[in-house]
């Protein structure tokens, strides 16, 4: 909705999302994943060989929304919004990923 009305919150809830899955992937590896917000710097939490590294890439340019709305610079700078296609394309993606990752939970007994 947010993405289709052209809100500027689509990006950081975008982000939201996606730091949600990467948070439950960690703790159902057994990884802590702490309070981190920054997707690069979690995304270092996983093994080199996982594949999810490679599924979460693309989305990791999200996180300079992580805090951009609720703590703005002194100077108040916000990052400019990606392109309302961009973010329609990351979402199937986020929906995508979010599919496998409940597959892989009830695989694996989660």
């Amino acid at each position: 909705m947010l993405v289709a009305g052209g809100n500027r919150f689509a990006a950081y809830h975008m982000q939201q999302a996606v730091e949600k899955i990467v948070k439950a992937l960690l703790l159902a590896k057994g990884i802590e994943a702490g309070v981190e917000h920054r997707l690069e710097e979690l995304l270092k939490r996983f093994a080199p060989e996982d594949e999810w590294l490679t599924r979460i890439a693309p989305l990791v340019s999200y996180s300079a929304f992580a805090t951009a709305f609720r703590y703005p610079t002194p100077g108040g700078r916000i990052p400019a919004d990606p392109p309302q296609a961009t973010v329609r394309r990351d979402l199937a993606l986020v929906n995508d990923l979010l599919a496998l990752a409940r597959a892989e939970w009830q695989r694996d007994g989660g």
